[in-house]
């Protein structure tokens, strides 16, 4: 779709502006890195963003069964290699939030002197690519936004990729993967199959937990999980 083509270029466009300019202004690489979020390295970052996702979509599958609003059909090891689907995982997340992160806030800043702006700015970018994804609605539309706002914010309080790369990497790798959810209306073999049932207002249907009510409350919880990580992390 058109609508999703530009809303990956843009942001791209933007990310080449920035370099462009840091390249004018001779900044040296080791510079360019950091601004790109890049360096240095953070692990306490990225595994706190790993753990807070998985720990949130935890809850989210225990709310589901809690209400009867899915089925375990079977719960066994998938055939795929696990390494690969991994990688796979950790590709999307770090490709994503490079251009919608990186590349796009980067570039929003040369222009745009509200953080507060260029972080609606580009969750409102992010939820138009997810807008066309198999059983997308309103409702997930408004959902990825707020998921693209999680991510910018994590990115703009840190100035560094892991922590949003941990989020992003470990909503998608536990929502699919491990519980057997579809995410954002794609579908992967997980260690749990399962039938999700209930009204689609709550589960989200056929796009997934996420586009629905309970992955929306799952994801203000991240949010506010992501503060208290750097609030934390700050006063120490």
């Amino acid at each position: 779709m058109i609508i999703q083509l530009l809303g990956n270029i843009i942001p791209v466009f933007f990310g080449i502006i920035a370099i462009w300019k840091w390249k004018s202004s001779k900044l040296d690489k080791a510079e360019k890195l950091k601004r790109l979020g890049v360096t240095p390295f953070s692990t306490f970052q990225l595994l706190s963003g790993i753990f807070i996702s998985a720990f949130i979509f935890t809850i989210i599958f225990v709310i589901f069964i809690y209400f009867n609003l899915l089925t375990i059909i079977q719960f066994s090891w998938p055939q795929a290699n696990i390494f690969l689907i991994i990688l796979m995982f950790a590709a999307l997340a770090i490709v994503e939030e490079i251009i919608f992160r990186s590349f796009f806030i980067n570039g929003l800043r040369l222009y745009i002197k509200s953080t507060s702006l260029i972080l609606v700015i580009s969750a409102i970018f992010f939820s138009l690519v997810h807008w066309y994804n198999d059983g997308s609605t309103v409702l997930s539309a408004i959902s990825a936004f707020i998921g693209g706002f999680i991510y910018a914010y994590a990115f703009v309080k840190t100035d560094k990729l892991w922590l949003p790369i941990g989020l992003h990497f470990s909503w998608n790798f536990f929502q699919s993967y491990v519980y057997g959810f579809p995410v954002s209306g794609y579908v992967f073999e997980g260690i749990f199959k399962v039938n999700i049932s209930g009204q689609e207002l709550w589960t989200g249907g056929a796009y997934g937990p996420e586009g629905g009510l309970i992955g929306i409350f799952g994801r203000f919880f991240v949010i506010f999980a992501t503060w208290l990580i750097h609030k934390i992390k700050n006063n120490q």
